[in-house]
């Protein structure tokens, strides 16, 4: 990473400039737990932290997992200015089975594509995983999906296999990562933590016999939510009404990091709203960024206020004069010379540690609704065992929420209403 690619402050944001833009504001909001989200609730796993996890690689540190975190995402952001999504990017992997009798499956949670896929036998190319891919053989609920049928039509990147008439997709991602194969239904399995296992017939799906890329990774595919006609939003659409919501805990507690709900939003006492813009991904509007009773007024250091909400990026990217705002004012507030630089050479506020230290109160300002990120795990991560850095990072492409701003909040999506909703809690105990 070059040397500049944090840029200095410019100097005419002094202190007395600053307090010609800033406006002063005290946000308010509860803490409280959210015991009963209703709906269908499945586990999520953390990509890289957890041994359940294909990903999971026990001779990394801490501090490398969080580097590959940000190299993901630094690529998810580069290719969200472009085409479509980088789907290594997911840092949650759900359960997911495909299949009569079911065949279990672990995938990453993706709210910024749109289609199913698992790698099936018999592969022309695959990647590595570390169980068999899923052979449509063995299923007695599997079909392909032929052409000319609105299933087919319902996906942009497919074509018609010339003796077969089976619909074939393609989609390729940003690092150049793909997956080709037959657009099938299958009868699907999720796993509720409560409920039991609740099944799903006639799901559309990728069944990919060409798969790999720069990046080959060892999972098994991905779960699409966005807003497509083939994600699972869509095609659940009638069992969960358009909505779902997710609880993510920290990527530190491993055996606990968080829970997915189909069905229901996220209400009670304590919850924020936000209009959802339904665009080429799920957008908010953010307004604002204050710092203890600083506000940095979101279009004077931007011509967008517009920021994508993600589930598989880790930071949270801000244009670069909001962010050199940002930083220059959270280190006015915390007021400590003893910062250090990160090894990583990533972040560029860190400290030793935040012993001791008075860190300011940060909230997110989106319209209709004030975030307050709550603790240090929501702004600051660990980079060495001698480091603790701000957790945002600056962009000229695209801005994006990340899911360590995400972290224990259940965040609820209703697409018919088109809003999306925060609610404190205790992820680990959701």
């Amino acid at each position: 990473m070059p040397s500049n690619f944090f840029p200095r402050l410019p100097s005419l944001l002094s202190n007395a400039f600053l307090a010609i833009l800033l406006i002063a504001y005290t946000p308010s909001i509860f803490l409280v737990e959210a015991k009963n989200v209703g709906g269908f609730t499945v586990d999520l796993i953390h990509r890289e932290y957890s041994p359940k996890s294909p990903f999971h690689n026990p001779q990394l540190t801490r501090f490398e997992r969080q580097k590959n975190a940000f190299q993901r995402s630094l690529v998810r952001v580069n290719h969200f200015a472009s085409t479509n999504v980088f789907p290594n990017g997911g840092e949650y992997l759900m359960k997911i089975s495909y299949g009569t009798p079911p065949v279990d499956t672990l995938a990453i949670l993706d709210t910024g594509s749109d289609l199913t896929w698992t790698q099936c036998q018999y592969c022309t190319n695959c990647y590595k995983e570390r169980s068999r891919p899923f052979d449509p053989r063995s299923s007695s609920t599997f079909k392909f999906v032929l052409c000319d049928t609105k299933t087919c039509n319902s996906f942009p990147k497919t074509k018609c296999a010339p003796i077969t008439k089976f619909c074939l997709y393609s989609e390729v991602y940003g690092d150049q990562s793909y997956t080709r194969g037959d657009l099938a239904t299958e009868t699907i399995t999720l796993s509720g933590t409560k409920q039991g296992n609740t099944s799903f017939p006639n799901f559309a799906f990728g069944c990919g016999h060409d798969n790999g890329g720069i990046f080959p990774f060892e999972g098994s595919g991905l779960v699409g939510f966005g807003f497509g006609n083939l994600s699972l939003v869509t095609q659940l659409s009638s069992s969960i009404g358009g909505k779902f919501s997710y609880c993510l805990g920290p990527s530190t507690e491993a055996s606990k990091p968080g829970k997915l709900n189909l069905g229901n939003s996220v209400s009670g006492v304590g919850v924020v709203s936000t209009p959802l813009f339904l665009g080429s991904y799920y957008t908010l509007t953010l307004q604002a960024i204050s710092i203890d009773n600083i506000r940095l007024i979101y279009p004077i250091f931007s011509s967008t206020n517009n920021i994508i909400i993600d589930s598989g990026t880790t930071y949270t990217f801000l244009p670069t004069r909001l962010y050199e705002a940002f930083v220059f004012t959270v280190k006015q507030k915390i007021n400590s010379d003893k910062t250090v630089p990160d090894p990583q050479n990533i972040f560029s506020l860190c400290y030793p540690s935040l012993d001791g230290l008075r860190i300011p109160s940060i909230a997110m300002h989106f319209k209709g609704a004030h975030l307050k990120l709550l603790n240090p795990i929501n702004t600051f991560v660990s980079t060495s065992n001698s480091s603790v850095c701000l957790a945002f990072v600056p962009t000229d492409d695209v801005n994006i929420l990340g899911n360590v701003q995400q972290t224990n909040f259940w965040v609820g999506y209703d697409l018919t209403n088109k809003i999306v909703s925060f609610k404190p809690a205790d992820c680990t105990a959701a």
